[in-house]
Parts: C-alpha cells; structure tokens; sequence
C-alpha cells in the first residue's frame, strides 16, 4: 500500500537509510528540499553532501544563507563536489561518473546524506540511460551504501521522447520519490 505524506514532514521524519527521488518543477522549492535534508543530517551528527555540475561556490554561499554554519565547512561535515558535465556515448558517461562517485565516496565518513544526481545532463537517451545504470547500482547494493542519498530531478530535464517510461524506471529504483510541482505543494510516495 502507498501514501502520500507531505514533503517536509518527510524529510524531518527521516530515521533510517532511504534512497529517495526529488521530482519537481520548481527549483527554488526543490533547493529548500535539498538543504533541510542537508541540515537535519548535520543535527543527527551525520556528514553531508552536495554534488552538482553548479558553481560550487554559489552552492557553498547558498547553503550559508540557509543557515548552514561555517564551521560545518570548516569541519568538513560537509562538503560541496563540482561534477564536471560529460557527454558521449552511454558507457562514456558511466566511466566518468563511476570515477566521480568514487572520488565523492572516498571522502564521505559514515553516517552519510549526499544530495546528487551524478549525471548532470539527462536530456538525451546516452545520459538519462547512464543515470539509470548508476541508479540500478546504487539501489542493488544499497544495504551497504552507508547512508541516504536524495536524487533531484527536474521533470523539464529528463529526456522527452521517452520520459514516462524514464520516469517509471526511475521510480522504481528508489525507496521514496518527493514531487514538488510548485512551492507549497507537493508529496512524497513511498512503499509502506
């Protein structure tokens, strides 16, 4: 059975290890998503962070305006990764972002909660086929993993010929999906 709970309710009731799908519409709103993971995270004590293809500096000052402490910068509790973009062929793609997952993962103490998507660009079918190996990967073994991952897609960006099917696929590999269609709306489904 399946139900729908509100998305912050969400975030503040996380307890154990999730590997969650952020779906939205409205970046603002899914950034707000984003940090308070972030934020709870460092109040449990746990490392934290955030890998993007954005300036990571604008990320760092965005996180600081949110009410991330510098110290937690300082400290290392949490961390803000560049991922380079990268195109090419599916298996291209898969071998540049396995070594970024790897150079993410070998600084990351456990307990963990990383917000990322690792293949920035998922509007063609190489990108969006490579993402969904990598997220394939992650959920198979994800007993292991060490800690929560919340991946973020905006629903403009996953590739449009394909994209229910995308979508469904994506859906599937993951423990919980949050839909922000515009602030103040939204929910989050997950299997109960």
């Amino acid at each position: 059975m399946q139900r729908t709970v509100i998305p912050i309710e969400f975030i503040d009731s996380l307890d154990e290890k999730k590997h969650i799908m952020l779906y939205y519409d409205d970046p603002e709103y899914a950034r707000l998503v984003e940090f308070r993971f972030l934020k709870n995270g460092l109040a449990r004590g746990e490392s934290c962070v955030y890998a993007t293809d954005e300036d990571s500096g604008s990320i760092v000052l965005s996180l600081l305006r949110y009410g991330i402490p510098l110290d937690s910068f300082l400290s290392k509790k949490i961390q803000v990764f560049y991922i380079p973009p990268v195109s090419g062929t599916t298996e291209e793609i898969l071998s540049h972002c396995k070594k970024q997952a790897h150079r993410i993962l070998s600084d990351v103490k456990k307990p963990f909660r990383i917000v990322s998507r690792i293949v920035s660009d998922v509007s063609t079918e190489q990108g969006i086929s490579a993402e969904l190996e990598m997220e394939k990967c992650i959920h198979d073994c994800f007993e292991d993993f060490g800690g929560m991952l919340m991946c973020p897609y905006r629903i403009s960006s996953i590739e449009k010929k394909n994209r229910l099917e995308w979508i469904q696929t994506l859906y599937s590999r993951h423990h919980a999906v949050i839909y922000l269609p515009e602030i103040g709306e939204g929910g989050v489904i997950c299997p109960f």
